[in-house]
């Protein structure tokens, strides 16, 4: 089975039976931080969706960029990614 990362509020997912993987912040050095996983290729999807908060906005700035760099599909809506899912 395939592993999903989450950080923040993604723990919500459990709820409707999705484990997550708990992946750090951005600013935590410790080789497990959500940049970290996207770019030792330990994903290959990511949902990223879009915040009001100002670093927030940043920090998802930031995991969509390395998302395209290390050439992983990224998405920014969850009704996009449910759509896909049902194709």
């Amino acid at each position: 089975m395939e592993k999903q990362y989450g950080k923040d509020k993604t723990y919500l997912f459990e709820v409707e039976g999705l484990y997550v993987h708990r992946a750090s912040k951005i600013e935590t050095e410790d080789g497990k931080n959500v940049l970290d996983i996207i770019r030792n290729g330990r994903v290959n999807f990511v949902i990223n969706t879009v915040s009001n908060k100002k670093n927030i906005s940043a920090d998802g700035f930031l995991i969509r960029r390395v998302s395209a760099e290390n050439n992983i599909s990224c998405m920014t809506s969850l009704d996009t990614a449910n759509a896909l899912v049902k194709v």
